[in-house]
């Protein structure tokens, strides 16, 4: 039975009215809960099936997103524990509550820890080119302005949702100096450029990133022209399943976010691919940005070793 709060949270994700995989987390946890707190189940097994079958639902909304996974595995892992210590129904149900409400407060202290550790990165007078919504990239930026800093920052269109035009308004109304520029100019304001600083959805054990489409160019863009690549990625993003060689999954969206459907019932012949993101080499990645530290990417497989929780994969 998939309760109705998750349905809800499901489709608010489809329909891409959420941005970023820490937003997206909370609100699936946040349904999670909801639904286990609303659950009818008479026993402690019906309880146990409807999570599992809520939790994978959950997990192929947004295959590629890892905080999401991660956060989903961490209640999964805690509500097996206590049922294998034999808790009831309502004991397991706040096991629930307090584990999904417990991984969210988690995941937004590393955010803040994230914007302190990464604002001491930045410099008076840099120049600091970004692609799409990252909630750790917009805090690391809030904050250094809040210390005082001056510096100006290049935001990408990030099409074809458009969500840098989200950054920029929100870095604007910061009072940052923000320059919105078409995806297409990025090598051409590189050279203007003292550093790339960009999220991640995943982070793999290789120090490999997945993040929206264009990132990989950028960051190889910006490795051509000796300009550094910093990721902000809380380990709540960095995926165990590429230890052991999974890949994670490179979600593709509906055509019409690129050509509407009016437009290609006239075209039968013509087809659009539009992938949501793209895998950055290591190799062009200079530092990741943690709430533990500062990492090279090369170090991602010692966080990775350290994640809790059995596997979901996604059927």
């Amino acid at each position: 039975m998939i309760h109705k709060e998750v349905l809800a949270v499901v489709e608010d994700v489809r329909i891409r009215q959420m941005r970023g995989g820490t937003v997206v987390t909370h609100a699936a946890l946040t349904a999670l809960r909801s639904a286990a707190l609303a659950s009818t189940a008479s026993s402690s097994k019906e309880l146990l099936a409807e999570l599992e079958e809520n939790t994978k639902y959950l997990t192929n909304i947004r295959a590629a997103s890892i905080p999401l996974t991660n956060g989903l595995r961490y209640v999964v892992s805690e509500v097996q524990e206590a049922a294998n210590r034999g808790a009831n129904v309502p004991e397991l149900k706040e096991v629930v509550s307090n584990s999904a409400r417990g991984f969210d407060r988690k995941l937004e202290e590393s955010i803040q820890q994230i914007a302190e550790i990464g604002a001491r990165r930045l410099k008076d007078g840099d120049v600091i080119m970004t692609h799409s919504y990252s909630s750790s990239v917009l805090a690391i930026l809030k904050n250094a302005h809040q210390q005082g800093k001056r510096f100006n920052v290049f935001v990408t269109e990030t099409r074809p949702e458009l969500e840098g035009r989200d950054v920029a308004h929100e870095l604007a109304a910061e009072g940052i100096d923000t320059t919105l520029i078409i995806d297409s100019a990025v090598s051409h304001f590189i050279e203007d450029s003292d550093k790339v600083l960009v999220g991640a959805e995943a982070v793999a054990a290789n120090g490999a990133i997945v993040n929206k489409i264009g990132t990989a160019t950028i960051a190889a863009v910006a490795h051509g022209a000796r300009v550094r690549v910093f990721v902000a990625a809380s380990t709540y993003k960095f995926s165990p399943e590429t230890m052991f060689g999974e890949l994670i999954t490179i979600e593709e969206r509906d055509s019409s976010y690129v050509l509407d459907d009016a437009e290609m019932k006239k075209l039968p012949n013509l087809w659009v691919r539009n992938p949501a993101f793209d895998v950055t080499s290591p190799q062009d990645i200079d530092l990741i940005i943690t709430e533990r530290g500062v990492i090279p990417p090369q170090a991602a497989i010692m966080i990775v070793r350290l994640q809790k929780g059995p596997l979901i994969f996604a059927s």
